[in-house]
């Protein structure tokens, strides 16, 4: 009879050591998506104060209620190529030499990630 017991006790305590293991893997795994979704959230943030600061400069440069669209591709490999393009109807009467110093002023805008590059441009109506 003690030996029935002991098998008993013995698979009882196997099932509880199993049970546990999958319970910790179940933790590391939900702990990995928490951090992708973590760091969504940050770029979301930098995204947003990214496109803030650009469109206060523009508003300093009196281009005041200007289009700004901030897209981004991720690849496979995690990086990230952001392309931020810009609209006003001053900016498609400006000149080239304009036109230039202005995009060379809007390329200052970005934020420092690693995998993370920035193209900027206009979207002109001609």
């Amino acid at each position: 009879m003690k030996k029935t017991g002991g098998i008993g006790f013995a698979a009882v305590t196997i099932f509880l050591i199993i049970v546990t293991a999958f319970c910790c893997a179940g933790t590391v795994l939900s702990r990995t998506d928490l951090d992708d979704r973590e760091m969504e959230g940050y770029y979301r943030a930098q995204e947003k104060q990214l496109v803030c600061e650009a469109r206060a400069y523009l508003n300093g440069e009196g281009l005041v209620n200007s289009g700004i669209m901030l897209t981004h591709t991720i690849e496979t490999d995690g990086s990230r190529a952001y392309t931020m393009t810009v609209h006003h109807a001053e900016i498609d009467e400006m000149s080239g030499e304009e036109r230039s110093r202005l995009l060379e002023e809007l390329e200052g805008f970005a934020f420092e990630s690693p995998g993370c590059t920035f193209f900027h441009k206009f979207l002109i109506d001609e």
